[in-house]
């Protein structure tokens, strides 16, 4: 089984550019599943790790330099720069290190310390930085700064690029990641720092010439509210508290669910973040989500650490809004821990597995596809239960079939072998990248022709 995740390419305009280090192609990125005409499900983009340190683009990963010792540094207040820090980059960096550990250590007066008094803007921007990685729990913040550059008309200014990763759990800053896919995700930015009152400070902070392709992100310049339950942390824009009250219970019941099969499918979870997107927020949080058809999805951050986004204006049921969130949270718990994204190969399984999980305790046939899987069925019988996926000429209604007869898939296989062994199989493709037949006979006991052979003939009972 390979360390390093596959890749392929996708369109030029999805990779930032960058004037002198190469970037790796990314995976192509899936996000398809309409339920009654509309899409959920999850965005995948892997990049395989630039060579040069920390000016490393691309997607996901961070510099394969980066350090884990530096991860969760408490501090009760901003430290001085170091009396080693003689160069004005030494000295600018220095104050930036001392901002990290006073986030860790939530500090917010320290945090602000960094930042120009006189820019009472920027300061409101840093201000909710930290409020929001406060309230989403960050266990880690670590700066990686760049190569700095001298600024025009200030001789003693600095400006750099500096990378910063973020993880929300300690298993998404691993001691030892060992693959580019497990380091942590990171943002980007363009600082500049200038000597006011003898110390540096942050006096302007700019859009990155290469982010990441998920920037930006919501806690980065969104000012967010927080509803926090046992399991999950609901996140929205201030303004939208209603949206709070409402898709907290719902999310903390879907939590219940996603922990059994988290638990089957040997993926225990921290806590799930679920961001609430008005319209402005779709369009723009990770990077804009441009399908219009699309209600839900979840976002890898890297291999253990997952976001889920919910579009408000489309959750106008109970069950659309249960079922959006119990399916997202699917792919949070069958996703969490693979060691590549299988981006096409796989979608059948992987949306499958999503359904299964977001519509318990009902099964295939009682969802809202059943009556495309019927109308697919009628059109053409299939010959495996791995349904062929749908052309891009192809009618909404066939997108709706393809996600239905997933799910149709994953009903048989947990009706003839058990929730347990399903799910093994489920991890095996999904999680260690196993061929279907390697994880049917590992899962089953049988070859993964057999399966397909017998719930091809299920499938076509139910429907009929």
């Amino acid at each position: 089984m390979p360390d390093d995740p596959d890749v392929a390419a996708i369109p030029a305009q999805r990779v930032p550019g960058h004037d002198t280090l190469p970037v790796a192609p990314v995976a192509a990125e899936p996000e398809v599943s309409v339920r009654r005409g509309r899409r959920w499900g999850v965005r995948v983009a892997v990049a395989v790790v630039a060579a040069l340190g920390v000016l490393l683009l691309g997607v996901l990963v961070l510099s394969p330099k980066s350090s884990p010792e530096g991860a969760a540094v408490a501090a009760t207040s901003a430290a001085p720069a170091s009396s080693a820090a003689t160069t004005p980059y030494d000295r600018a960096v220095a104050v930036l290190k001392a901002q990290e550990a006073a986030l860790n250590g939530g500090d917010e007066g320290g945090w602000l310390a960094a930042v120009d008094p006189g820019k009472a803007d920027l300061r409101v921007k840093y201000r909710t930085m930290f409020r929001n990685l406060r309230g989403l729990r960050v266990t880690r913040f670590a700066y990686q700064p760049g190569l700095g550059k001298p600024v025009k008309g200030d001789a003693s200014a600095v400006a750099m690029r500096v990378d910063a990763d973020y993880c929300f759990s300690d298993d998404m800053c691993p001691a030892n990641p060992g693959t580019d896919w497990a380091r942590p995700p990171h943002i980007s930015q363009e600082l500049t720092l200038r000597l006011v009152g003898g110390r540096y400070v942050i006096s302007a902070l700019g859009r990155s010439a290469a982010p990441d392709l998920r920037q930006p992100l919501p806690w980065e310049g969104t000012d967010l509210v927080f509803a926090q339950g046992k399991r999950v942390i609901v996140a929205a824009a201030r303004g939208q508290e209603a949206d709070l009250k409402r898709v907290l219970p719902v999310a903390e019941q879907a939590a219940v669910t996603g922990d059994h099969y988290a638990a089957l499918n040997g993926t225990p979870q921290r806590n799930y973040r679920v961001f609430l997107a008005g319209e402005k927020q779709w369009k723009a949080w990770y990077g804009g989500e441009q399908d219009e058809w699309a209600i839900g999805l979840a976002m890898p951050l890297n291999r253990r650490g997952i976001d889920v986004i919910v579009r408000m204006s489309e959750m106008d049921d109970a069950l659309t809004l249960r079922t959006t969130v119990q399916h997202e949270l699917g792919h949070v718990v069958t996703l969490t821990g693979a060691y590549q994204m299988d981006a096409l190969e796989d979608t059948w399984l992987s949306e499958g597995i999503a359904e299964y999980i977001g519509w318990r305790p009902k099964g295939a046939v009682e969802s809202f596809r059943r009556y495309s899987v019927r109308w697919q069925l009628d059109r053409d019988a299939p010959d495996s239960m791995v349904p062929p996926r749908p052309g891009p000429k192809a009618p909404a209604r066939a997108g709706d079939a393809f996600y239905g007869l997933s799910h149709w898939a994953a009903d048989c296989m947990a009706t003839r072998y058990g929730e347990a062994k399903l799910f093994t199989f489920v991890r095996l493709v999904l999680t260690q990248d196993n061929s279907y037949d390697q994880a049917a006979r590992d899962a089953y006991g049988v070859p993964f022709a057999a399966v397909d052979k017998a719930c091809v003939s299920w499938i076509r009972k139910q429907a009929s």
